[in-house]
C-alpha cells in the first residue's frame, strides 16, 4: 500500500537513521512551538466563526482540535525526556506520527463543522484558515519526509470533494486553486527537505570538524606544556650545571673562576665602592699531618660554614685554594667588612670544630683591602693578601686592613 501511495521510506528504514534522527528531532522541536500558538490561534478561530455556524460545531471542533494539540504536549513532553538513544528518538516518533496524520483529518473536519451553511464571506474566512493551517503545518513536517503524502492526501480529500460538490463558478475556481496550491506545496517541500538534510548534515560535518580541531588544540596544548616542562627541565639542569661549575666540591661556596667573574664585573663599574677579605686558616698544614686529610676536609667544611653564617646576604664567599677564602663585600667599605671579619674571627676561634680535639680551636687571620684607585680586583687580591701576610707576621688570629701608607 505505501509502494502503491509513493510514500518515502521509514525514517529507521533510511541508509543514514543517525541524520533520520537528528530531523525527527528538530520536527519535535518544531512542534513544541506550534502546540502553544494553536492554543491561541484555535479559541480566536472559533471566535470569528461564531453565529456563522453552528455553535455545538464550533466548540466540538475547538474541542477536538485542543485536545489533540495535549495529546501532543504531552508525547512531545516524554520525547524530550526518554528519546535520548537512536532507537529511542524513532520509538517516539511512532506515537507523534500517528497523531500528525490524525490531525489531518482533524483539520479536514473543518469544512464540516465550521462551514458556514449560507453563501458569505465567511466560507472565505474557513478556506482561508485551511489553506494558512496547511501551509503551517507544511513547514511543521518538512523534516519528515515519510509524512508528506499521506498528510496531503489526509487532509485536502474532504476539502476538495466539498469544493466539487459545491458547483459553480466560485468553488470550481476554489477548487482549482485549491489544486495549484498543494502542487505549489508538495514542490516547496520536494526542494525544501534537501536542503534541511543538506543543513543538518552540514551541522553534523561541522561539529565533526569542530571536535577534530578541540581535539588537536587539546593535543597541542598538551604538547605544549610538555614541551614547556622539558625546557624547565633543560633550564634547571643548566643552571645547575652553571651553579655545579661555580661551586667548590668540598665546601660548596663559590670557587676561584666563579669570584673573579663576579670581580670583573664590580670592575666595569667606576663609581662602584666595595671591599674583599682574603682568609687563611692559621697552621692548617699541621691538621692535615696530625690528623689526617679527612679531618682536614671536615675542618675546611666547618670553617667554611661558620664564615657563611657571619656575612651578609650581599657578601659573596668563595674558596680562593687551599685553606684561603676570599669574602667580596659590594657597596661596602673596607673598615665595615673589617668589623664583619672580626666577628667571623671569635666565632672560629670559639668554635669546636668536629674531628679535632677538645680545647683546640682552629683560628683563622685575614687581610681586608678597599677597591684601589687603579688595578681593580687584581691590586685589592694584592693588597688584601699582603694586610694577610701583616696578620700572619703579628701572631696571626686577627685582622687587619691594608692602609695606602702600607702600613697594616
Amino acid at each position: 500500500m505505501r509502494r502503491w501511495l509513493g510514500a518515502r521510506p521509514f525514517p529507521w528504514e533510511s541508509p543514514q537513521p543517525q541524520l533520520e534522527a537528528e530531523l525527527v528531532r528538530q520536527f519535535v522541536s518544531m512542534l513544541n512551538i506550534s502546540i502553544l500558538q494553536s492554543f491561541v490561534a484555535i479559541p480566536l478561530f472559533g471566535l470569528l466563526m461564531y453565529r456563522h455556524a453552528p455553535g455545538w460545531r464550533i466548540l466540538f471542533w475547538s474541542s477536538l482540535f485542543l485536545l489533540m494539540e495535549l495529546l501532543f504536549a504531552r508525547l512531545a513532553h516524554r520525547f524530550r525526556l526518554q528519546a535520548r538513544r537512536q532507537e529511542q528518538v524513532f520509538a517516539h516518533y511512532l506515537g507523534l506520527r500517528r497523531l500528525m496524520l490524525c490531525s489531518a483529518m482533524v483539520w479536514s473536519m473543518m469544512m464540516w463543522f465550521m462551514f458556514p451553511e449560507q453563501e458569505g464571506a465567511y466560507r472565505i474566512v474557513v478556506v482561508l484558515w485551511l489553506a494558512g493551517g496547511f501551509a503551517a503545518v507544511c513547514l511543521l513536517m518538512a523534516p519528515c519526509r515519510d509524512l508528506h503524502l499521506t498528510f496531503f492526501i489526509g487532509y485536502w480529500a474532504y476539502p476538495l470533494y466539498r469544493f466539487y460538490s459545491e458547483g459553480g463558478v466560485l468553488y470550481s475556481a476554489l477548487l482549482a486553486g485549491a489544486v495549484i496550491f498543494i502542487l505549489v506545496q508538495w514542490e516547496f517541500l520536494s526542494s525544501f527537505n534537501p536542503l534541511l538534510r543538506d543543513t543538518v548534515r552540514l551541522r553534523e560535518q561541522n561539529a565533526v570538524v569542530l571536535r577534530r580541531l578541540q581535539s588537536v588544540h587539546a593535543e597541542s596544548e598538551g604538547k605544549r606544556e610538555l614541551l614547556e616542562q622539558r625546557r624547565n627541565m633543560l633550564r634547571q639542569a643548566v643552571e645547575q650545571l652553571h651553579a655545579l661549575a661555580e661551586s667548590d666540591v668540598l665546601t660548596g661556596c663559590l670557587n676561584q673562576r666563579a669570584l673573579r667573574s663576579r670581580m670583573a664585573a664590580l670592575d666595569q663599574d667606576a663609581e662602584a665602592v666595595w671591599s674583599l677579605a682574603m682568609l687563611d686558616l692559621d697552621d692548617f698544614k699541621s691538621i692535615n699531618d696530625r690528623f689526617g686529610h679527612l679531618v682536614g676536609d671536615q675542618v675546611l667544611q666547618q670553617s667554611a660554614q661558620h664564615i657563611a653564617a657571619c656575612l651578609q646576604p650581599e657578601m659573596i664567599l668563595a674558596r680562593y685554594g687551599g685553606e684561603e677564602f676570599v669574602v667580596l663585600a659590594p657597596g661596602l667599605a673596607p673598615e665595615r667588612l673589617a668589623e664583619t671579619m672580626e666577628r667571623v674571627r671569635l666565632v672560629l676561634a670559639e668554635a669546636g670544630l668536629d674531628g679535632l680535639p677538645a680545647g683546640l680551636a682552629q683560628t683563622v687571620s685575614i687581610g681586608v683591602a678597599g677597591r684601589p684607585e687603579e688595578g681593580g680586583s687584581q691590586q685589592a687580591l694584592l693588597r688584601a693578601d699582603a694586610a694577610l701576610y701583616s696578620a700572619k707576621q703579628q701572631g696571626r688570629n686577627r685582622v687587619r686592613v691594608w692602609r695606602e701608607d702600607r702600613q697594616a
